[in-house]
Order: C-alpha cells, then structure tokens, then sequence
C-alpha cells in the first residue's frame, strides 16, 4: 500500500488554495492537483529513532535484533529492484526499513503494523514488518514469510509505479500497476512466491467484494478484508501479465490511463480489456458494481453527537470539476475520481445541496454530478 492514494482531510484544505491559484484542479501540467501525497516525512522520522543501518545500494535501517532479516530483504529488493529497471528503462533510488511493532509504533501512525507501507513521494522509503503472522485471514499452513517477500516486491512496484506515471486513475489501479510488476518479476524469477502468495488465505468469505468498494473506502474494508483484494489482485495480474511483454504492457497502460485522468472502476476495466482481452470475465464479481449502498443525505443538524468510533463512506465525484464541501465544519475541496472519506460516528459531511451526510458505523456512497 502506497501512502500516495487518501486524499485526506489537510489535502483537501489545501486544494481550496489550489483552486484560488489555478483556477480548476487541473492546472498547465494537466496533472490533477489532488494527486501529491501527504507528507509524513517517513524518512525523517525513521532516521530520528538513531537504529543501526546497513549500507549499500539499497540502504537498510533495523530494528536491534534484525540483521538477519534486514540483510534478506535488503538482497531481495536490490536484485527486484535491478530487474525492474532494466525492464523498464529507469532508475529509483530505494530506502528500506525493516522494523518491529515496538519501533513501527515509534515511527508515530504513518503505517500500521504489519500493513507494509512505500512512500514514492516522502524519500522513496519502504517500511517492511518483521512478521505478517499478526495479520488477520491468514492461512496457518501457508509459508507467510514467502508472502511477506512478494509484498516487499509490490511496494518496490509502488516506486517504480510512480516513476514510469503508471499512478492509475483510481485507487484499485494504484494497488494492481505495482502488483502488475511484482507479478512480472517472481513469474520470471521467483514463481514460488506466487504460488504461496495465492494460497495464503484462510478462505472465510469477505463482506466487500467489488474493487469499486476499495475504491470507495479503501482501508474502511478492514485488514482481513483488504489483504483478500490484495491476494485477488495478484490472482489477475497473473492473467494479465503471464506470457506477455512487461515493457509493451506498461506502455498501453501510460496510453488506456494517462497521468490526472480519473476513471470509474467500469471505465477502468474497459480500458483493461482493451489491452487484456478477458480480464473483466476472469475478475468477476471483482469488476461488478460496488456492494455498498447509495446515501440519501438529509437535512443538517444544528447539533451533533460523536464519539471515538469512526465511520466511512466514498464519494464518486463524477464531474469534471472540483466540488466543495463542509467536513465537519471544514471547509475542503473533493477532486473528480474517487474519495475514501472517514470520520467519527455522528459527525456530518455537508454537500453543496446543502444537505448533510452523517459519519455511521456502516460504510455507504454517494456520487455527485
């Protein structure tokens, strides 16, 4: 998961001065000014908590304890990384960070542990877990350190993603272009990987089951949930990727899905089929409609109640403009594409009609046109 995809609350915000500045969301690049991540300044921080480190071509920090395990991950990025650049013409410098719950927490909720985290827009850093036995839907006779090693390949992706503008024009498209070269590379190098990857799973049945609900609420669909999309993304970048040019590929993907360009997921897979003829019939259920339910907004209350739980819903801004909006009492900006909103329960999320959504326990959506 690459920390590029949330347009977040302080996002938002800015975009209003954006707007003032431009004059749309769309200014002379033609790139949607909504797109720049937020900046944690993950490098920083995980330079401020002094841990040992390992040189090299990809440099290393580790938690006490680690060495063994930074070293791996350190040679299995470093040869990922050789392979996608001579696959794909170019270069990007990689920072690892291979740490324990005990110091990701230190790290201060850039990530959560042991959801692996790139940040191609904060210092090209990966942040690696030591384990992903803690992680819910897994499968107890599946080899995870196996699956952990094809993650570190996906996120590796997620960089070179940003490099080669394959950014996509919605958030299940940022998650399968970096699966897509991950994918590439363990079929021609490391295809046990795949093989462990796609049976890790513990096979209980998911309550979202659509790539337009990861589009919508994105990390709302929970880990156990989100980790299943993520191992059904592999499933089709197979499909997509077996038997294919990797370098042709991703050039009629920068032509289906050119850089500010939002898409709807239908949009989206349309396009796919363009390059991959079947991919729509081989996802299924994956490409059909989202599950979640549409949002009737109602009238505003003049008071609120809210409490620590927080709640979800996604918001399809179908027009072809920026729309502004009132998030409990801020003011921000929603761009065209999709928006992953969340807040504490109760609180309201005020439309340009004037009516008001209110943050619940149960995720829905709303499109705006």
């Amino acid at each position: 998961m690459p920390r590029t995809t949330l347009l977040n609350k302080s996002k938002r915000v800015a975009l209003i001065l954006e707007l003032l500045i431009c004059g749309s969301l769309f200014c002379s690049s033609g790139r949607a000014q909504g797109t720049p991540a937020p900046t944690p300044n993950a490098f920083n921080r995980i330079v401020s908590l002094h841990l040992p480190r390992l040189g090299g071509t990809i440099p290393v920090y580790y938690s006490d304890g680690l060495k063994a395990l930074a070293l791996r991950d350190q040679a299995k990025i470093a040869d990922c990384s050789s392979w996608y650049s001579g696959q794909l013409h170019v270069s990007v410098p990689v920072t690892l960070a291979v740490l324990n719950e005990v110091d990701w927490k230190r790290v201060g909720g850039i990530a959560d542990y042991p959801m692996a985290e790139a940040f191609p827009e904060d210092g090209n850093i990966i942040i690696m877990p030591d384990s992903f036995a803690k992680f819910p839907g897994q499968n107890p006779h599946a080899d995870l350190d196996k699956k952990l090693d094809f993650i570190a390949l996906h996120e590796t992706g997620h960089l070179y993603q940003k490099a080669v503008h394959l950014e996509g024009p919605d958030l299940f498209m940022q998650e399968f272009s970096a699966t897509m070269l991950a994918t590439a590379y363990t079929l021609a190098l490391r295809p046990e990987l795949l093989s462990d990857t796609l049976h890790s799973r513990n096979g209980v049945k998911q309550p979202y089951t659509s790539f337009e609900d990861m589009d919508l609420i994105y990390d709302g669909v929970g880990f156990d949930n989100y980790d299943w999309f993520q191992v059904e993304t592999v499933r089709l970048a197979v499909f997509f990727v077996k038997g294919q040019d990797l370098g042709e590929l991703v050039r009629k993907m920068q032509a289906a899905f050119p850089v500010g360009r939002p898409m709807s997921n239908e949009e989206v897979f349309r396009s796919l089929e363009g390059i991959r003829p079947g991919i729509t019939a081989e996802a299924g259920a994956l490409a059909r409609p989202t599950t979640l339910k549409p949002i009737v907004p109602a009238e505003c209350l003049s008071a609120t109640q809210s409490g620590n739980a927080i709640g979800y819903f996604g918001v399809r801004n179908a027009s072809s403009h920026g729309v502004v909006v009132i998030d409990d009492g801020v003011q921000a900006v929603l761009p065209p594409g999709y928006t992953s909103e969340q807040g504490k329960v109760g609180t309201q999320f005020k439309l340009p009609s004037g009516r008001c959504i209110t943050y619940s326990s149960v995720p829905g959506y709303i499109v705006l046109r």
